[in-house]
């Protein structure tokens, strides 16, 4: 059955309608995409970007001290132990002084008999003296007279010598610290004997602390002392200490080809010996271009950016690299000086147009 020619017209009259609204909305549509977007612009910049080489390492002190005696002795006092912190100056350890005591009243009585015979022997000088004068001596007796003056005061200074040895012997029985530090090793207890030169325990400084890290054979040559280190401690959540270089040791392993190196830690009642850190060392840089976080946008999963071009945003994909505070580095996609968005709204459509006249920032 055909149509009536009614129903013909009033088809033609709605196709009719229909096509202007999609002519009217592509219009709105050409004439919103010509309007230009007011935006915040930047320019990438090339950064210098630094080349870290990154060693663990352990913090260490740089003295420890073992401490022993000077004389031989029974232990009378030792109260500190392990893990005990101590001043420069603290007792450590008290030698039983009556050996001591008693060799300096020996060498007491030593110097009174000298001082004795030596007042005898001038005695005898001056009377013998008197009677060579007169013819009553012979000569000899009192040239044998005056040689005994002089090995009485040779006597004399040997006793006084060995008074004061016995006296420094008496210092040397009480034992303090040489250093602000830790006991880190106890290896003797009161009522045990002390030999000299024998250890009885061990202090560990922590005046001046160092990490002790190990570095390739191939980074050696880019390392000196006056390269800029950082240490990074994990324990303490990862917080950061400048350090230097304080030298490094002419020799490595056969195995690992790698080299000691010992880096100065600052003077900061947070680092103890024994924490483990990470050295980032500084060996040189190069440049590259940099963006601003916040102009990073995603599009298809990918990252990337809004370069501007004669007004036009166009969006770049972007090989990104390390970030560095606040930026991010490009590794591929971007050369430098370009003008980028920042601040992108995700919506914003590939070839917008853009309004950047005073927008940069």
């Amino acid at each position: 059955m055909l149509p009536s020619p009614r129903t013909v017209s009033i088809l033609a009259v709605l196709l009719s309608l229909s096509g202007c609204d999609e002519h009217n909305a592509e219009q709105n549509s050409k004439a919103k995409a010509t309007v230009p977007i007011d935006a915040a612009v930047d320019i990438v910049e090339l950064k210098d970007i630094p080349i870290n080489y990154t060693v663990p390492g352990s913090v260490i002190s740089d003295g420890r001290v073992e401490v022993s005696s000077r004389v031989v002795g029974f232990i009378e006092q030792l109260d500190v132990r392990e893990g005990q912190s101590v001043k420069r100056g603290d007792l450590l350890v008290r030698i039983d002084p009556s050996d001591i005591n008693e060799a300096i009243q020996q060498a007491r009585s030593s110097v009174s008999a000298a001082v004795e015979d030596l007042r005898d022997a001038e005695q005898d000088v001056r009377k013998y003296t008197s009677l060579a004068q007169s013819g009553s001596v012979a000569s000899e007796t009192l040239r044998k007279a005056k040689v005994r003056v002089d090995i009485a005061r040779t006597t004399l200074e040997k006793a006084k010598s060995v008074l004061s040895a016995a006296k420094a012997q008496k210092d040397y029985s009480t034992v303090t610290s040489p250093v602000d530090g830790v006991i880190v090793s106890v290896a003797k207890r009161s009522g045990e004997m002390a030999t000299a030169g024998s250890p009885i325990l061990i202090v560990e400084s922590h005046e001046v602390l160092l990490l002790k890290a190990y570095v390739s054979e191939q980074s050696l040559a880019s390392i000196n002392t006056e390269t800029p280190v950082n240490v990074r401690l994990d324990v303490l959540g990862g917080r950061q200490f400048k350090g230097r270089i304080r030298g490094i040791v002419p020799s490595s392993d056969e195995v690992t080809r790698r080299y000691e190196i010992n880096i100065l830690l600052p003077d900061d009642p947070a680092l103890m010996p024994g924490m483990f850190g990470r050295a980032e060392i500084r060996l040189g840089a190069y440049q590259a271009p940099v963006v601003p976080q916040r102009a990073i946008t995603k599009r298809g999963g990918l990252d990337g950016v809004f370069v501007v071009e004669d007004g036009t945003a166009y969006f770049r994909w972007l090989r990104m690299g390390r970030e560095l505070d606040g930026f991010v580095e490009v590794t591929s996609g971007l050369k430098g000086h370009e003008m980028i968005l920042v601040e992108v709204d995700g919506r914003l459509p590939d070839g917008a147009q853009v309004n950047t006249a005073g927008a940069i920032r």
